[in-house]
């Protein structure tokens, strides 16, 4: 059986004008990088959003769908990793047990993009979706 995690590796640019953004005005650009630490996935993401303020964040987690808790966030209390029956490699930030936002990966059979569709789950019962389109870095 082959490795679920090695097609998501690599460095990822997003593809602004593929992509589709309901949450937000799009960025102007974008990157992913997935390494793993051990057992680990760890997510680099770094975007320059549309006024030109750049947001560096870093994810960390293995896949195993345990919830993991969170201290330093106010808004999230656990997050969660997982891959789906149909590949997709999905994290879920979760406060009191419920999902609040969920990203899930998905990579194309040439292994050349991943797209991540990332749903914001809101107390008036909306849930817009953002669908980034990112290539593998060459």
């Amino acid at each position: 059986m082959s490795d679920p995690i090695e097609p998501f590796l690599g460095t990822w640019i997003l593809d602004v004008e593929a992509s589709d953004f309901e949450q937000s005005a799009p960025p102007q650009a974008g990157s992913c990088r997935i390494d793993t630490e051990g057992q680990r996935l760890v997510f680099h993401m770094l975007a320059l959003d549309a006024k030109g303020e750049t947001t560096e964040a870093e994810l960390k987690g293995v896949p195993d769908g345990k919830p993991v808790k969170l201290e330093e966030s106010g808004l999230v209390d656990a997050m969660v990793l997982y891959f789906r029956p149909d590949g997709a490699l999905v994290s879920e930030a979760r406060r009191g047990g419920a999902a609040l936002m969920t990203a899930a990966r998905k990579i194309s059979d040439d292994g050349r993009t991943m797209t991540i569709t990332q749903t914001v789950h809101l107390p008036d019962d909306t849930s817009p979706i953002d669908t980034a389109v990112y290539r593998r870095a060459q």
